[in-house]
């Protein structure tokens, strides 16, 4: 499950060599690396629609600091409204191993970790799942060239993504994903999942891509749109006040500082 990651959900910096790699597996490696900022703090504003009109809003403070290890740790705290006020989430994202995810709510007062078949579950009520939330290891699925397209103003890559086992598949909840690559940046524009029975299901679009730390050439993705291509629903997470901060603070990444909010 990956976060704003996601998270959902945004990557290697601009050091890469100069002659682009065709290889499908190196291009989705280096970017997720090139939005792996060294430390982040933001607003964001989720947007929930049901596809009949009615529409709910929430609001979340984000902090992510990554570690010399690879380690990419997350937190999210709800600022508002009031009946998910307080709810906090800790993503612990790592490189060669199972990424930890735990949520504390206030109504119960205590915290408890999300387990693998959580993975495919809606994110607090919206059509993002607690995957888009995390990264994953690269070697989660294979990697297939699907030729190239434009999406907006930007030529990219379309890679085909497969989950690498039976059992990944079922904990993502997917049969497959397609996504859009950009050859300029290598940050993503579109993602496109496929149920279990292979049919398109949800459609993601990436955008207000911002260049966050210019000396390490890493970018952040401050707008994601979904939409379920099934039911008519969508959601939308916008980052604001986005602060490039490698110095977050080590005590935010715990379960004692969700807990206490």
């Amino acid at each position: 499950m990956k976060a704003f990651s996601i998270m959902i959900f945004c990557l290697i910096p601009g050091s890469f060599s100069m002659a682009q790699s065709t290889d499908p597996k190196a291009i989705m490696d280096k970017s997720r690396e090139q939005v792996k900022l060294s430390g982040l703090e933001s607003k964001t504003i989720l947007e929930i629609n049901d596809g009949k009109g009615n529409q709910r809003i929430r609001e979340t403070s984000m902090s992510t600091r990554l570690y010399p290890d690879g380690t990419e740790k997350r937190t999210i705290i709800f600022l508002a409204p009031a009946d998910v006020k307080g709810t906090g989430i800790l993503i612990y994202d790592f490189v060669d191993k199972e990424d930890n995810m735990w949520i504390y709510m206030p109504a119960l007062r205590k915290s408890r970790k999300i387990v693998s078949s959580e993975k495919s579950k809606s994110f607090m009520g919206s059509e993002f799942s607690n995957s888009d939330l995390f990264v994953g290891s690269i070697d989660d699925f294979n990697y297939a060239m699907d030729g190239t397209e434009t999406i907006g103003q930007q030529l990219c890559w379309r890679i085909k993504i497969t989950p690498s086992t039976p059992k990944i598949g079922t904990e993502f909840g997917i049969s497959s994903k397609t996504m859009w690559i950009s050859q300029k940046d290598y940050v993503p524009r579109k993602a496109l999942s496929f149920d279990p029975e292979g049919k398109p299901w949800k459609e993601m679009i990436y955008s207000g891509i911002k260049l966050m730390d210019p000396k390490a050439g890493k970018y952040m993705v401050s707008k994601m749109e979904i939409k379920n291509l099934k039911n008519g629903r969508s959601s939308k997470m916008e980052m604001s006040q986005m602060t490039f901060n490698p110095s977050v603070k080590e005590e935010i990444f715990t379960l004692s500082y969700i807990e206490k909010q």
